[in-house]
């Protein structure tokens, strides 16, 4: 997990808020981020790998006057037995990558195969009581036999991905 502590327009003032940081002992870098003709620079903070950590990160930015924003990135691979639909878009059966960026409970979802996106989705992650100890997904079955995804579970989380509309 990472924080995010800012979001500027100018390369200039994102390196200043890294110099801050990093004279205050946290692990600070910059990433560009491309829209179009536009370019932003975000300060993130990070990354810690326990919930504790993150905690104390979390509660010391704030005391030195930050605001920070829980920002996660992650990926994993699993294989589609059959092909399944996500916002209309079919993937085939085989290795899929998912890829998501979140902030808080809200995260944006994308699926690779062979290389290529070939869907991207919003979704939500929900807390379950139980930690999975292997990856499945949940579809539903339409009467014409299509194939929706539903969900994603990780193994080793304690949280489900739940999708949403296209993003």
């Amino acid at each position: 997990m990472y924080f995010e502590v800012g979001k500027f327009k100018n390369p200039f003032g994102a390196q200043e808020t890294t110099d801050r940081l990093t004279q205050l002992g946290f692990r600070a870098s910059v990433q560009q981020k491309g829209r179009l003709w536009s370019n932003s620079y975000v300060v993130l903070v990070g990354p810690y790998s326990n919930e504790a950590d993150a905690e104390t990160a979390q509660r010391n930015l704030a005391s030195s006057d930050f605001t920070p924003r829980p920002f996660e990135r992650g990926s994993r691979t699993m294989t589609f037995r059959s092909g399944v639909t996500i916002n209309r878009s079919n993937t085939s059966d085989g290795d899929c990558e998912i890829r998501w960026e979140s902030y808080v409970t809200e995260a944006v979802v994308k699926f690779v195969q062979r290389g290529s996106v070939v869907a991207t989705a919003s979704a939500k992650w929900v807390p379950t009581q139980v930690k999975y100890d292997r990856d499945a997904i949940v579809i539903r079955i339409g009467p014409n036999g299509s194939r929706t995804l539903l969900e994603v579970r990780f193994a080793g989380m304690k949280r489900t991905l739940v999708l949403g509309k296209s993003s």
